[in-house]
């Protein structure tokens, strides 16, 4: 009976190893994106805080997830025609505000220039975050509320050659945005 017994014994720990090693093995394996709660989505990925981040919006093209911090939930990475780039964020409700100040206190702390903007930038808070070189690059962001969450987009791209790509940017974000569910 003895002997039955240590058989048993011998044959739990090792069913009890080889899971465990095969638990290991099988994580390792998990995209950072899913560790990071993404999920694959009919048109991208979807973060399960409901952000959704298509493959696309318009001309740009997602190039990173972010998991959620401190101040946002998730995120996604766009990049565009020429290196201008847009991060979309998901926020907690009646936060984008507060995010947006955040920002401009931020960047006038760092010691970069407030500037206004004309047509659809100027809706958002710019700053000039590279004057040194005949092109400026130029940094904005707006932010958006809805019934459950709160939005920022925030775009880098120089002037004065991408100003004409701000609006159409800002219209396939706001787009993307009003599909979210």
């Amino acid at each position: 009976m003895e002997r039955r017994s240590s058989a048993f014994s011998l044959f739990l720990i090792l069913a009890i190893a080889f899971q465990f090693f095969f638990a290991a093995s099988s994580s390792a394996q998990v995209p950072p994106e899913k560790d990071a709660g993404w999920q694959s989505d009919v048109s991208g990925l979807r973060h399960f805080s409901g952000l959704r981040c298509p493959d696309v919006i318009g001309v740009f093209y997602r190039i990173k997830v972010m998991e959620g911090d401190a101040s946002s939930l998730a995120g996604c990475i766009y990049t565009g025609r020429d290196g201008i780039t847009a991060v979309l964020r998901k926020h907690d409700h009646a936060t984008g505000r507060r995010e947006a100040l955040k920002f401009s206190r931020n960047y006038k702390a760092a010691g970069f220039e407030a500037i206004k903007l004309s047509g659809v930038a100027s809706s958002g808070i710019s700053f000039r975050t590279r004057s040194w070189t005949p092109t400026s690059l130029c940094e904005t962001l707006w932010y958006f509320s809805s019934e459950k969450s709160d939005y920022t987009l925030w775009l880098s791209y120089v002037l004065p050659t991408q100003e004409v790509d701000v609006g159409p940017a800002l219209t396939s974000f706001t787009e993307a945005l009003a599909n979210q569910n």
